[in-house]
């Protein structure tokens, strides 16, 4: 820590006094350029609040909160090859017609480009027009959910791109329409029933990929008898004909998520949602239309155009991940422009800061007080 005490000097000819020249820092500033580093530097860790900052560089809040406005500046970024589009949700920070957040992710070099305070159709419009068509003919992939107001910008703005929907989603759908048939069954079968106790209990058998079966019997309460998970899952099964075949159409649509090519998944597909349709099972309609509405764009994931991966938003999860985290450690914070900035300058890596003598604040304005009476 330096310990700097300017030196006054007093002019001979007029009396008049001045300091010397400080060349720790710009002048009028009390806090060195070795900790206005330090601060943004801290200011790239997600984990650390505004007040954790200050305490760890003895300086207030506030001035940390203004450094970040003025040094870090977000330029207008390039738009990638593989460019994917996710939300958050966030009504504190969210514009004040929307209660989401919008994340563009370069899915090929792997950090977020920027965040939007809305996933609003006309807010996604507004910022791609900043961009000319040289610049989004260079977009070649873009993955987004089943949020229709994506698909609509995406073919708009980027009519050269193959547009895919991220594959969680889609599986997701078909676990969701496979709950919703267990627990209609469920629902029908009588209170404290063997059927009722095994899809009550016992139902994640069907639902957790992947899980060990082959346990050693356990005794089990309700049967009185020692029994493992693969007989449980087999008595699972029998309880009725449409949960089994549900449960097998379920798996047969993972086993083509994990394990399809492009090569083969347009052929594969168009059986699978033929099977859906001739099961006449009412709970897979909705995921069946599904299928059937995004055929092209579920075809489109299986695209391996960087790093030998399939086309998702597996990284925006993650990094909105993140950004929940950051968002639970400042509750309460409305400022959109200081979680922008902190977001992009720690999971950004083109993202840089510049110190300079100019200050500028990004303080919100709060919403004026209504009127009131004293008392």
């Amino acid at each position: 820590m330096i310990h700097y005490h300017a030196r006054r000097y007093i002019c001979k000819h007029c009396s008049k006094t001045f300091f010397e020249q400080n060349h720790f820092t710009f002048e009028g500033f009390n806090n060195s350029f070795a900790v206005i580093n330090r601060v943004i530097r801290y200011l790239a860790d997600l984990d650390l609040a505004f007040k954790r900052i200050a305490e760890l560089t003895e300086i207030s809040p506030t001035s940390v909160q203004l450094y970040l406005d003025s040094y870090v500046s977000i330029l207008k970024p390039t738009l990638p090859k593989c460019l994917g589009i996710d939300e958050l949700h966030s009504k504190k920070m969210s514009a004040s017609n929307s209660a989401y957040l919008c994340v563009l992710i370069d899915n090929a070099n792997r950090y977020p480009i920027d965040i939007l305070n809305s996933r609003s159709k006309r807010k996604l419009e507004r910022y791609f027009q900043m961009y000319s068509s040289k610049e989004k003919s260079k977009v070649k992939f873009v993955t987004i959910d089943m949020w229709l107001a994506y698909y609509d910008i995406a073919k708009k703005h980027f009519p050269k791109a193959k547009i895919a929907v991220d594959p969680f989603h889609v599986v997701k759908g078909v676990c969701d329409a496979f709950s919703r048939m267990r627990l209609n069954i469920m629902n029908q079968t009588p209170y404290g029933s063997d059927a009722y106790y095994l899809l009550k209990n016992w139902h994640k058998l069907l639902e957790i990929k992947d899980i060990n079966l082959d346990n050693e019997p356990q005794h089990n309460q309700h049967f009185k008898r020692k029994v493992n998970k693969r007989q449980l899952f087999n008595m699972l099964l029998e309880v009725s004909d449409r949960l089994k075949i549900t449960y097998e159409l379920k798996s047969n649509y993972q086993f083509f998520n994990d394990t399809a090519t492009i090569e083969n998944c347009e052929v594969w597909l168009d059986h699978l949602i033929k099977e859906f349709q001739e099961s006449g099972i009412s709970e897979l309609n909705e995921c069946t239309n599904t299928l059937i509405n995004w055929h092209d764009q579920i075809i489109n994931s299986f695209e391996r155009p960087y790093h030998n991966r399939k086309q998702s938003n597996a990284l925006a999860e993650n990094i909105n991940g993140k950004i929940r985290s950051y968002l639970a450690l400042i509750y309460g914070a409305v400022n959109f422009q200081r979680l922008r900035k902190r977001v992009l300058l720690a999971l950004n890596k083109k993202v840089f800061y510049s110190i300079s003598d100019r200050l500028e604040s990004d303080k919100q304005e709060g919403r004026k007080r209504g009127p009131y009476n004293k008392k």
